[in-house]
């Protein structure tokens, strides 16, 4: 499954909103527990998430 229309990003864009939404995702594990393992790990799991999502979902048998 090939993903167009508005739903496709470019690179540059990928790359800001898996940053933002891993800061994001980190600043809210670091309020709950400030063990800096767990804050980074869930930062660069969710950073790498939205930066490959395409690629994963083009992976998925749909």
């Amino acid at each position: 499954m090939r993903l167009t229309g508005s739903v496709h990003l470019d690179l540059i864009t990928r790359f800001l909103l898996g940053l933002g939404c891993g800061a994001i995702a980190a600043g809210i594990t670091y309020l709950i527990t400030t063990t800096p393992p767990w804050w980074w790990a869930v930062g660069l799991v969710v950073a790498a998430l939205v930066w490959f999502g395409e690629l994963i979902l083009d992976l998925l048998p749909i």
